[in-house]
């Protein structure tokens, strides 16, 4: 019998194709789910999981395998990625300074500013509930947009971040600089996801279109976690590599 809260999330007559909607799942589980840590289920399990066949399951791991989110090994089995293995880094870097590095000079925009009642992701990442400040900004050089950043602050941190310091620094600069606090870690996550109908507007792709999603979680000295943020790149645009210990090298895109 299929697995009520994994059959759930297919919806049949999508106009995704189902073994996208299988590989798109997967990659959400990776680092959160225990059966999705390092090793992912058989094939077996998987189409028991999903309700759906064999092939379906071997198309989605194909699809996962070719973005290096999972590496198949002939007869030892499906394992994560390497760089799509949560890990934690001691310092946080932004977009902007990575495009700026590799040669770029990326121009930032404020998309949007507001206060909302904290998704269920970010209100556990905070530890509580209630409103908290998102933040969205695009950047693009001359050739084009490269990229979406979105940022959630907790409520007592929403008066500082004004809309003027929103519009002008990056969040690396307002935590660092700005404000002065000691970054203790922040733990990051790899995964794929589709991109909302205004993302995809600011990038000039198709609606629907498949992201890669670097996830930031910051945690500063005397302050908790300060910070939750996501980075939204089309795919094959990130270039980056993860020490062992989860340190993003700084010649890799990070965040805002």
């Amino acid at each position: 019998m299929p697995d009520a809260l994994f059959s759930a999330y297919l919806e049949p007559n999508d106009p995704t194709p189902l073994y996208l909607q299988v590989g798109h799942h997967i990659s959400g589980l990776i680092g959160k789910d225990e059966r999705f840590m390092d090793r992912l289920p058989s094939e077996a399990e998987l189409c028991r999981l999903y309700g759906v066949s064999r092939i379906t399951v071997r198309q989605a791991l194909s699809y996962l395998a070719k973005r290096d989110v999972i590496v198949r090994q002939h007869g030892r089995g499906t394992f994560v990625g390497a760089v799509h293995r949560p890990g934690r880094q001691k310092t946080i870097h932004s977009f902007f300074e990575i495009l700026a590095d590799k040669g770029l000079r990326p121009r930032m925009t404020l998309l949007d500013y507001r206060m909302q009642p904290a998704p269920e992701d970010v209100a556990r990442g905070f530890g509580e509930q209630g409103d908290v400040l998102f933040i969205r900004r695009g950047y693009r050089s001359a050739e084009g947009p490269l990229g979406v950043t979105e940022v959630f602050y907790p409520g007592h941190l929403a008066k500082m971040v004004t809309p003027e310091l929103a519009g002008s620094k990056t969040s690396a600069t307002i935590l660092k600089d700005i404000f002065k606090f000691q970054i203790s870690h922040a733990d990051i996550s790899i995964g794929l996801t589709q991109a909302a109908d205004d993302v995809s507007e600011w990038l000039n792709i198709a609606r629907g279109s498949v992201l890669l999603k670097i996830k930031r979680v910051t945690a500063c000295k005397g302050q908790g976690i300060c910070e939750y943020s996501r980075l939204l790149v089309t795919e094959g645009a990130a270039d980056f590599q993860i020490k062992a210990d989860g340190e993003m090298l700084s010649e890799g895109m990070l965040h805002d």
